[in-house]
């Protein structure tokens, strides 16, 4: 443990100047030299105080097949969400020399960083509390300190924060720990660079808002980790049959489904999606805090909708659900709708017309729109 105390003691220090002496400098080359250097000394210390240990590993070439099949799947899946949620262009240069520099500037740091991972790993791998250690430290360095302050402006920009980066940035590190322990730094190396390549070699990634950002975040690694330790226990465990069946990944596909298609349904992939109702003005239809599921329409069925139909439409930027009263034309001839919450006393200013119509409400469910409300609330 004296050994890993001192690596410790070099990472801390290294996160400390780092942040606020090196970085906020803005050095010119510190991404291609000066960072770079630092990890390397870091990482011959951290080999000097690890060499005399050894963490012996059984099925390695099995669980890197089953690693790289994993994220060769990752891969395809990430680029075909880019055909439902658009794609954009990469901020980085794809000229062959900028391709490289930007390459060895993520790559380099995530080869020293995997193998310091893995000297502490080896050095004490019976230690639950080294591996906390190890992955709240690595989760803490790889944070971006510098813009961190710009998303604790309120509490809207903290919780898309913590859900996209916080949250996903400590479970990569804990997986990362798991592939250090059952497959060195190779596994934990080939995992990262699988993840960050993309944006530097093809010219555009899919377009993802921070809820896809964040369910890919929490997934991922989950998903990676349940296979990956089936694996792990099938080839290194002295377990019977029965016992290795309780790790078969199997049994979590139809969890990872239904995650997805209530991921899917909340962000309105489908034709049908749920609303959670904030305000009481179509109280009592439905009230504050019940939810309703809006069928979204086409264009013929828009046409279609008459008077009493309760429809969601755009008003400026918001989003309102209410109650057609009445169907008219406009001075064009153009069909509009008059609408009105039921509990209001006054129909809404202007008309509504066919291009900001959504859908129109299918069903309620009572109360379970209150998380949404209070979350909406709070922030």
């Amino acid at each position: 443990m004296k050994r890993n105390i001192a690596i410790y003691g070099l990472l801390i220090m290294y996160l400390v100047i780092n942040d606020i002496l090196l970085v906020p400098m803005n050095l010119p080359l510190y991404n291609e030299i000066i960072n770079p250097i630092i990890w390397i000394i870091m990482c011959f210390v951290a080999f000097m105080l690890g060499k005399d240990s050894n963490l012996r590993i059984k099925g390695q070439q099995d669980k890197q097949q089953s690693l790289l099949i994993t994220l060769i799947v990752y891969i395809i899946l990430y680029f075909l969400l880019g055909l439902l949620f658009g794609f954009e262009r990469t901020p980085y240069s794809k000229d062959i020399l900028s391709v490289f520099r930007n390459l060895w500037s993520f790559a380099s740091i995530i080869f020293f960083q995997e193998y310091i991972r893995y000297i502490l790993v080896k050095n004490e791998h019976k230690s639950k509390f080294n591996f906390i250690l190890i992955i709240l430290l690595f989760m803490i360095i790889n944070l971006n300190f510098s813009t961190i302050t710009e998303h604790f402006t309120d509490l809207k920009e903290i919780f898309i924060y913590t859900s996209t980066t916080l949250i996903p940035t400590l479970l990569e590190s804990a997986l990362m720990t798991y592939l250090v322990y059952i497959g060195g730094p190779r596994f934990s190396i080939v995992y990262r660079l699988f993840i960050i390549i993309p944006p530097f070699v093809v010219p555009i990634i899919p377009s993802f808002d921070w809820f896809v950002t964040a369910v890919v975040g929490v997934v991922l690694p989950l998903a990676v980790y349940i296979y990956l330790n089936y694996v792990h226990v099938n080839k290194s465990e002295r377990l019977s049959k029965r016992d290795i069946k309780k790790y078969n990944p199997v049994v979590y596909i139809p969890v990872f489904i239904l995650i997805a298609m209530m991921a899917g349904f909340v962000m309105g992939l489908f034709k049908y999606q749920p609303i959670a109702v904030m305000s009481g003005s179509m109280s009592p239809t439905f009230n504050r805090g019940d939810a309703v599921v809006i069928n979204k329409l086409t264009k013929k069925e828009k046409n279609e909708l008459k008077k009493g139909d309760i429809i969601q439409f755009i008003s400026g930027t918001k989003y309102v659900v209410h109650r057609i009263v009445d169907v008219d034309n406009d001075v064009y001839g153009n069909k509009v709708f008059i609408t009105k919450g039921d509990h209001n006393n006054a129909n809404d200013v202007g008309s509504v017309t066919l291009e900001n119509i959504i859908g129109k409400v299918s069903f309620v469910v009572p109360w379970i729109g209150y998380p949404s409300v209070w979350l909406s609330g709070a922030l």
